[in-house]
């Protein structure tokens, strides 16, 4: 049987949109797609097609990249069969290509209880009626959202509402839609360094829809929809090395590797949280929809076995080939190479080889090529091995195909500075001047043109003859003063410096964060006081090791629910300005744990928050609540923005970033400065930022590991020595 193609897009078109509750379901999606009687099917479609002649955008490069890596983490990590996996190309997506397919592939073979995921990554469009509020929820907007297909004519555009028809048609009530494109009326080929997938208006509205007469509510059935962003908001890919993924879409496959339950939401929040408002501010904000209540996407086929990548093949003897996706991309591209991994059973059974030392040495694209640190113990012998013993060797190393991989150590280069990217709406005479100025500034090692790799940070104009730095996704890094944002390039940019070495500071922290590998036994929680007749304290946000030796019975992780039963993480938590806000930290371990809070609040001033001058934070096993409840000197205030802080604990002592943190206040070289030590705990206002950093850098790396050689320029680091753990929370 095959589609009517003017039937789907009239019933398409017709579906309402219904409202729904948060909650949970009696049968959740992880239970569905952990089932071993169902199977499961996939249908990944790259889109993005362009030539950028005749007004049509210009193609994107990270829609093909984004079927790899989710096709990747669902046949490596979920169970999913190769032959169930089916998708289309840019080249080959056009509409009737993807009836075809969808008839063939799904809607024929499909069963009653089968998982079905259907990816989409590309262009989107939406075309809202003039009433339409800017922000629409996806009642509102559903109706009207369309997706790109090849080109922007109308036989082109397939209205969300008809994919939706379709995947109700199949048989199954098991149903995940995943949608990375934007939805921006505006359609701008760039977000400051980041190629954007909005498409503008676009789509033909139902005649009988105006403003007296609004779209009809409908529903999405047994449809789960999780969006790379909401109706009248943005969506951008980033580029990797060579190759361009969508951020969201990186997001969903590192917590998809990650995870190690039924639920992935709190992770996909933490790592989207990362990854977008960084560069986006509140931008682009992911949507989870479930129309039977479940926070629930993919239950792993071996829950015991998360980590950052998998090992897909066997180059040689000591040779393994492996994708390590589940880091952040700076990560990736500044501290992957040297870095060393723990191979983990893939089934619960493993082999003299499982739990070896992996260091490695070269990546391509997202495949790395790993190396044996030392031969692991069952591969040695004292004398030749017998052709039997050969045999049972290599199908013992056979068996790591597929086994997981776990970060142990990681490489970090002693030196680090920033790329800037200059706007494509400078002039050339701007663009020498904006190169020969940067080039002059310590934090500064590249300066490119917007769109040809990856940047730090962008430099552009405000207006004419008025420029500022913006994050790489476009947003203003610093509110110049007009005097400091006018006037010749060269001094404009001479005023940058502080912005710059802030900026580098917080890519430090970004290169050091490891909340999901970190071996240290810690539990942190956000909580706000409130006020009124019976004040409760409202849960902010919520992080537990989870790779600790000895984790307590509660392992759960992620953003907190804000205190609501069964309520959803909050992508971005908020708090609430003139309120008390207080951080419950717990130490599992019994050896002590110094650190500190240091990052930017939403005043957009450089912090750090101290409890003790030598930055001992945590006895062995303790608990506590800082400040007390009795002296809340941490009182919320001041712009409604968002504030990006970061956790660091240490299992050493951190001399040089105490020392470091008292010259900022007192502007002297003592190690425990008068104010420090008749004043803890404090929140303490920082001139500058990266010296602090830096100090911090020097603490570590002051106990960097030998376990594998390293260049002069690199040092390895124990994921159980350290965290640096990213909190962002916008204040409203």
């Amino acid at each position: 049987m095959t589609f009517d193609r003017r039937t789907f897009l009239r019933s398409g078109i017709a579906l309402g949109l219904g409202s729904w509750a948060w909650g949970w379901s009696g049968r959740t999606m992880g239970q569905s797609l952990a089932s071993t009687t169902n199977q499961k099917w996939a249908l990944l479609l790259a889109a993005g097609q362009g030539n950028g002649a005749n007004g049509d955008r210009r193609a994107l490069m990270g829609c093909r990249t984004d079927r790899q890596l989710l096709g990747e983490v669902l046949t490596g990590r979920y169970g999913f069969e190769q032959a169930k996996v089916a998708g289309l190309d840019p080249q080959a997506m056009t509409l009737p290509a993807l009836e075809t397919l969808f008839d063939n592939h799904l809607r024929q073979q499909v069963q009653k209880g089968d998982p079905v995921v259907v990816a989409f990554s590309g262009y989107g469009s939406y075309n809202p009626p003039a009433a339409m509020t800017p922000s629409p929820t996806w009642e509102q907007a559903l109706p009207y959202l369309g997706l790109f297909l090849a080109g922007e004519e109308e036989n082109n555009l397939l209205p969300l509402t008809t994919l939706v028809n379709w995947l109700q048609s199949l048989k199954t009530k098991q149903i995940y839609l995943v949608l990375d494109c934007g939805f921006s009326i505006e359609g701008k080929e760039f977000e400051g360094n980041l190629r954007g997938r909005s498409g503008g208006r676009g789509g033909q509205m139902p005649p009988e829809v105006n403003a007296s007469n609004p779209p009809a509510k409908a529903s999405l059935g047994n449809v789960t929809l999780i969006s790379a962003t909401g109706p009248g908001q943005t969506a951008v890919e980033v580029q990797l090395g060579k190759q361009s993924a969508g951020l969201f879409t990186l997001a969903l496959t590192q917590s998809l590797w990650e995870n190690n339950s039924a639920s992935a939401m709190a992770s996909l929040w933490e790592h989207s949280r990362n990854l977008l408002v960084p560069r986006l501010g509140a931008e682009q904000i992911p949507q989870w929809r479930s129309p039977n209540n479940s926070r629930d996407f993919l239950a792993p086929t071996t829950l015991a076995m998360g980590g950052e990548g998998m090992v897909t093949g066997l180059v040689s003897d000591n040779s393994l080939q492996s994708q390590i996706v589940a880091l952040a991309p700076l990560v990736q591209k500044r501290a992957l190479v040297h870095s060393c991994y723990l191979t983990v059973p893939a089934m619960g059974a493993g082999s003299g080889l499982d739990n070896a030392l992996w260091q490695v040495q070269s990546v391509k694209g997202q495949s790395a090529t790993l190396t044996a640190i030392a031969a692991p113990a069952s591969t040695k012998a004292e004398s030749a091995p017998t052709p039997t013993a050969a045999n049972d060797e290599k199908a013992e190393k056979g068996t790591l195909v597929g086994s997981g991989l776990r970060e142990m150590y990681r490489a970090i280069p002693r030196t680090l500075a920033l790329t800037v990217a200059l706007a494509h709406d400078l002039e050339r005479i701007e663009r020498v001047d904006a190169t020969s100025a940067f080039g002059a500034i310590a934090a500064v090692e590249a300066v490119i043109n917007a769109g040809d790799s990856s940047a730090d940070c962008v430099f552009g104009k405000l207006e004419a003859h008025r420029y500022s730095l913006f994050t790489e996704g476009g947003n203003p890094l610093q509110p110049l003063t007009k005097s400091e944002s006018s006037g010749a390039v060269k001094t404009v940019i001479s005023a940058l410096d502080p912005c710059l070495d802030r900026l580098l500071a917080l890519k430090w922290l970004t290169l050091l964060a490891n909340g999901d590998s970190t071996q240290l036994g810690a539990a942190l929680k956000l909580v706000q006081q409130t006020s009124g007749d019976n004040p409760l304290p409202r849960l902010t946000y919520q992080w537990r090791s989870a790779r600790y030796p000895h984790p307590p019975q509660d392992n759960s992780t992620g953003n907190g629910a804000n205190g609501v039963p069964n309520a959803p993480p909050s992508f971005l938590p908020t708090v609430a300005t003139n309120q008390a806000l207080q951080c419950e930290l717990e130490n599992f371990g019994e050896d002590p744990l110094y650190g500190c809070l240091i990052g930017v609040n939403n005043r957009g001033l450089s912090v750090a928050g101290i409890l003790h001058p030598d930055l001992k934070l945590l006895q062995g096993k303790e608990q506590l609540t800082w400040p007390s409840p009795e002296d809340p000197l941490w009182i919320i205030g001041g712009d409604k923005a968002i504030a990006h802080w970061f956790l660091i604990l240490s299992r050493f002592p951190l001399p040089a970033t105490a020392a470091a943190l008292g010259q900022q206040i007192t502007g002297n070289n003592s190690t425990n400065p008068p104010s420090l030590e008749n004043n803890p705990p404090r929140v303490l206002a920082l001139k500058n930022l990266l010296p602090v950093v830096l100090a911090l850098v020097q603490d570590l790396t002051a106990h960097g590991v030998t376990v594998a050689p390293v260049p002069d320029d690199m040092v390895l680091l124990s994921t159980a020595d350290w965290l640096s753990l990213p909190i962002m929370y916008q204040v409203i």
